[in-house]
């Protein structure tokens, strides 16, 4: 005969399941997380008018797009540690489905001290005229 599972005792495993994985969680941040950078990134769908940019140091700005055109925005990343490092970007938001990072991952070593990573917002033919907003995540990682 199978012994009986208390309601208390599958609570307490997953309790401990929870903690596992928080725990799993924090080791992988202090261990592997060098720096991690987060900005806005804008861009602005027009119709009509000029395209424009914008070279605010603080926001990821792809400008004043018509529909089909490309806006290109570089970054430089520096290693002055004595590791090697993986430099990864996400993206979050509703300009997302139109930015494309390349290289993803980027690798920098201790003797090449920098790397740089390219954004590259595509705005669709057929995109709606309006503000787009979202945000870039760059996360350092020790190698």
């Amino acid at each position: 005969m199978r012994p009986k599972l208390t309601k208390r005792f599958i609570a307490m495993l997953m309790l401990a399941s929870a903690a596992i994985v928080v725990l799993t969680s924090v080791i992988f941040v202090l261990v592997y997380v060098q720096a991690a950078y987060e900005m806005p990134m804008t861009l602005k769908v027009i119709n009509n008018g000029a395209t424009g940019f914008d070279l605010n140091t603080s926001v990821v700005a792809f400008g004043r797009l018509h529909p089909g055109e490309i806006s290109d925005r570089y970054f430089d990343v520096n290693n002055t540690g004595t590791t090697s490092v993986k430099v990864i970007v996400k993206t979050f938001g509703d300009v997302t489905p139109w930015v494309q990072i390349e290289p993803q991952p980027l690798f920098i070593t201790p003797e090449q001290g920098h790397g740089s990573f390219k954004a590259t917002a595509t705005v669709p033919f057929g995109a709606v005229e309006g503000s787009y907003t979202g945000r870039m995540l760059v996360i350092v990682l020790r190698e």
